[in-house]
């Protein structure tokens, strides 16, 4: 960050331990095997070898997971010493979330952005945000919006979705204009 990171959420996800994948959901085996994985039946415990793809059992007390888990639990407290907020999250979950906020933020201060806004006398405070809005994310680089865009996967459903929104708004709008002038 750049005044410091306390304060700041730190997302992480514990995947891998000494090149074992703990989260048997991120790998996918070639299916050249015929063990339990590639049948669709899996041992409870069971995790996928990193590179083989081999499914093997990791015993708690095992020297090399002892010294995995206290290598990601020592990298862990660098940033929650910084007072960063510790928020462990799934990648999946973190895409989707970052696509439903930080794109979001960023596709809307960009699009009010083009509108060409300029403060007024008589703003209102909610003015006063979307002028905020417009300010923090025109100063980010346009390449970092793009990368919102280009490397999230949910990005193009959540502009879908906008436009979608901008339609409904405009129907109802367009649809009591047509009440005002029946009545």
């Amino acid at each position: 960050g750049k005044k410091g990171w306390h304060g700041l959420n730190f997302v992480y996800e514990r995947t891998r331990i000494g090149g074992v994948v703990l989260d048997q959901s991120s790998k996918e085996n070639d299916g050249n095997s015929d063990d339990e994985f590639s049948t669709g039946k899996r041992r409870s415990g069971s995790f996928v070898e990193e590179g083989s793809g081999r499914i093997h059992s990791v015993h708690e007390n095992s020297e090399a997971h002892i010294e995995g888990v206290d290598r990601i639990e020592r990298f862990l407290s660098i940033w929650e010493e910084e007072g960063c907020n510790m928020v462990p999250l799934s990648c999946k979950a973190h895409d989707t979330y970052a696509a439903n906020s930080q794109f979001i933020t960023h596709l809307m201060g960009r699009i009010l952005g083009e509108q060409g806004l300029a403060p007024t006398p008589i703003d209102t405070k909610g003015f006063e945000s979307v002028m905020k809005l417009i300010g923090t994310t025109t100063a980010d680089s346009f390449e970092l919006f793009y990368g919102l865009y280009k490397y999230n996967q949910n990005s193009m459903d959540t502009i879908l979705k906008l436009r979608n929104s901008m339609d409904d708004v405009v129907k109802k709008l367009k649809e009591m204009e047509e009440e005002d002038k029946n009545a």
